[in-house]
């Protein structure tokens, strides 16, 4: 089923028609478009601040990115007298307009914090292998995996908290963040149920959309990933077409795992036999519609029989709710106070949300 622009929409949704991937409509919800209007636009001005050191080659980067302010500040104060100017009007559409703005001056606003973050987490990923390694208990060992992931989508730059912390704490790192994270059992707590699942029957192949670079990716995404590789599942890494804060995108991807392959030679070899691979999602901004992906990616998520979404932008502000015909994981800390509040948990509780797949209608 195709969509405008030879995008396509994700095969294994269970509901294609009704398929709708934002939690909340900010036309409708007049309480949740106050906040974000006004967070999402303190998240756009923060960048001001730091658009010189992210590019130092753009002699002009803190006048642009004050250009890119000005102009989502005009949208804000248009919908606020007329909310029907931005359709649909939801935390996605809002961040995917920053990002536009964005491309127009800056290739990749966060390219050079993104390599930083990656080659300083490289530093440590064997010491990471070495202790998953460790750990005989199948139970324990994913347990461990599991929590890597959560701590490690801490880190990211959207999040105000986060970045305060990253900035008065350069030394921040994995251990500090799984401290931080909410001990289980979780808000939503389905790893033991998945688990169960898993040993008993490996997958055949995975889908895992990423989410941010550096400690995400390299400490928390691909050790998971190598533990499913070891375990005989084919593993698609897919990732963003364009940049968006310091998410992982498609051109990044090759590169961090061939990095990561010089440590593992799981990820090496796997990468060698196509074992594991990479495709771009098709999106822009730091959300996912699954009604947009790319025919590659269609293409494969037909083989799939594991769905997981990483990341409070794509497995809560959207997609949280999607249900699909074959297994689904959606993995998130909740960074953010407010919407933590609204769907009745605290900062920095956990989503972990595994859901069997749902038998095909005859």
């Amino acid at each position: 089923m195709e969509v405008k622009n030879n995008y396509k929409i994700c095969p294994v949704l269970q509901d294609p028609d009704e398929y709708t991937p934002d939690i909340v409509d900010l036309l409708s919800n007049e309480t949740a478009r106050n906040y974000w209007l006004i967070t999402l636009e303190g998240v756009v001005k923060k960048f001001v601040d730091k658009a010189e050191n992210l590019n130092p080659e753009n002699p002009k980067a803190t006048e642009h990115a004050q250009a890119c302010l000005q102009k989502f500040h005009n949208l804000v104060e248009q919908i606020k007298l007329d909310p029907l100017i931005l359709k649909p009007l939801t935390v996605r559409t809002l961040l995917d307009y920053n990002e536009e703005n964005l491309r127009v001056h800056f290739k990749d606003a966060w390219q050079l914090q993104k390599e930083t973050e990656t080659l300083q987490a490289l530093k440590t990923f064997s010491e990471r292998i070495q202790k998953i390694n460790s750990i005989g208990d199948f139970n324990k060992k994913w347990e461990e995996l599991t929590k890597g992931v959560l701590a490690g989508n801490v880190f990211d730059w959207g999040s105000t908290v986060v970045a305060k912390i990253m900035d008065t704490s350069p030394s921040f790192g994995l251990s500090h963040a799984m401290d931080i994270i909410e001990r289980r059992p979780w808000f939503i707590d389905d790893l033991d149920l998945w688990l169960k699942r898993l040993k008993n029957n490996p997958y055949e192949c995975a889908i895992i959309f990423v989410d941010n670079a550096g400690i995400d990716f390299i400490l928390g995404i691909l050790p998971f990933t190598r533990e499913l590789l070891s375990m005989g599942t084919k593993v698609v890494l897919a990732a963003n077409s364009y940049p968006s804060l310091n998410d992982v995108t498609y051109a990044d991807l090759q590169m961090y795992c061939s990095l990561a392959g010089q440590y593992c030679t799981i990820i090496k070899d796997a990468m060698l036999n196509q074992k594991l691979v990479t495709v771009e999602n098709g999106q822009k901004g730091p959300c996912l519609d699954l009604a947009h992906i790319t025919s590659d990616l269609y293409d494969m998520m037909t083989e799939a029989d594991l769905i997981i979404i990483e990341g409070m932008g794509r497995a809560v502000h959207t997609n949280l709710n999607a249900k699909f015909k074959v297994d689904s994981l959606k993995i998130a800390a909740l960074k953010n106070e407010w919407l933590a509040k609204t769907l009745g948990a605290k900062q920095f509780s956990v989503i972990f949300k595994y859901e069997p797949k749902i038998p095909i209608r005859t």
